[in-house]
């Protein structure tokens, strides 16, 4: 049986459509996702109101208190907000116990801006993860974005095996379609294993082109909150759930974080 990870991005963005209630326990979510079979979890450094912030002290707590209930993966991001430099974003890969890290691969329309992400500033954070030993989870928004593998690849800044997000539906990037997925599919390397992330998800089933191809999922109230009945999930978990449901019935086998390692390319996190 083909083995599947799910990733969970637990926290909604700033600028998310579908509105949330109350503050969100991270720490909380992140379990219970793990507990309905999630591997990874893509987390923001984050202040008490939800707002972006260079400040780890919260982020450090989260982190402690996942790492006391399970092992699942941590990704550190390095979104940040508009006003941080390229060191503040990368603010997520010094607390301990972050093993991914987001390296995203190129600039792109995003709302009513542009998420920059210029050619320097991709090798700024591949030195960063090289240098802190993390696993680069590069993110790709469109087919240009592969242009950037090869540089980093020839400055030994990645290596195989390469973990890569393709993210669709960001409001004013690249649509979801089976057409654009394939042809972001055709230029992976060998030696790739690949997540669909996809903003503002129906649910479950709108992965199944990914669970059918071998891909792997990303799903998270950072993404869409909506299960495939079109009800709002009341946690990250159910959204886990309803993907490691349709997996399963798929034929597919969800593994938890210590395979999901192996799988990677990373190894055991130190207890």
């Amino acid at each position: 049986m083909e083995e599947l990870i799910i990733c969970v991005a637990p926290y909604p963005g700033e600028k998310q459509v579908e509105k949330f209630p109350g503050k969100l326990d991270v720490s909380d979510e992140v379990i219970r996702s793990y507990n309905e079979g999630a591997s990874i979890a893509h987390l923001h450094v984050r202040d008490e109101n939800g707002l972006q912030t260079i400040d780890t002290t919260l982020f450090k707590r989260d982190i402690e208190s996942i790492h006391k209930h399970c092992t699942i993966i941590i990704e550190g991001s390095t979104g940040g907000a508009p006003e941080h430099t390229l060191k503040q974003r990368c603010v997520s890969f010094t607390v301990p116990g972050i093993e991914m890290g987001s390296l995203n691969l190129g600039s792109v329309n995003m709302f009513d801006g542009v998420y920059n992400n210029k050619i320097d500033d991709i090798f700024y954070y591949a030195k960063e993860l090289k240098e802190k030993g993390i696993k680069p989870f590069m993110d790709c928004f469109d087919l240009s974005h592969f242009s950037s593998l090869p540089k980093l690849v020839e400055s030994n800044l990645v290596s195989p095996p390469y973990t890569f997000g393709l993210v669709f539906d960001v409001p004013n990037g690249l649509p979801y379609s089976e057409k654009h997925l394939n042809c972001l599919l055709e230029e992976l390397p060998e030696e790739s294993i690949w997540f669909l992330a996809l903003h503002h998800a129906k649910g479950a089933k709108a992965f199944m082109q990914a669970i059918e191809l071998g891909g792997h999922v990303r799903v998270g109230y950072e993404d869409g909150p909506f299960l495939s009945s079109g009800e709002r999930a009341k946690s990250n978990a159910e959204l886990v759930a309803e993907v490691a449901k349709l997996a399963e019935q798929a034929g597919r086998k969800v593994v938890g974080p210590d395979r999901a390692r192996e799988i990677i390319g990373i190894g055991k996190i130190e207890q």
